[in-house]
């Protein structure tokens, strides 16, 4: 089941989270391999790993985010929240199917996964066989099963903030 929000955040708070986001206030890291088995890049910022807060200058923003989000599934802990942007080059690029928790880890059944777009364009998150398209102040939830993404064409970056939220 996958459930979508349009318009999730408030429009103060989206302005200061795209303002974060999408300008060269937050460092982006280059990562050579979106998921582990393809070269495909990206550019990433850890803000929590192992449900601890990796740097606390910028993540105000993203932690009022998780009040809201509790109003659409109820969890008990947050696991990883990454923000990920993808640099457009000129083709689409369909990135490897994956779970964000391995389905071996024992606990892969206990975790909701969350995806925030920053902002519209024609890059995708593809569940099974849902395909959403990337708008600005959307949020999708859904199990931790098999997905992928896809980089836009239409415009320079997409970026996106994922979530790796326990549930029980």
């Amino acid at each position: 089941m996958t459930d979508v929000y349009q318009d999730f955040l408030p429009p103060q708070h989206f302005a200061d989270l795209k303002r974060l986001m999408m300008t060269n206030m937050l460092p982006w890291y280059f990562t050579d391999r979106v998921v582990s088995t393809e070269k495909h890049f990206m550019f990433g910022h850890t803000f929590m790993e192992n449900g601890q807060v990796v740097n606390p200058k910028f993540f105000e923003p993203v932690r009022g985010m998780l009040l809201p989000m509790q109003d659409k599934v109820k969890f008990i802990g947050v696991s990883r929240i990454r923000a990920v942007m993808y640099t457009n080059q000129g083709k689409e690029i369909v990135h490897p199917t994956h779970v964000d928790i391995p389905l071996d880890s024992g606990v892969s059944d206990k975790f909701r996964i969350a995806v925030f777009h920053l902002n519209t364009c024609n890059g995708k998150t593809v569940i099974g066989d849902e395909s959403i398209e990337s708008k600005e102040n959307q949020l999708i939830i859904f199990k931790n099963v098999p997905h992928y993404g896809t980089v836009q064409t239409d415009s320079d970056t997409r970026v996106v903030l994922n979530f790796a939220l326990r549930i029980e």
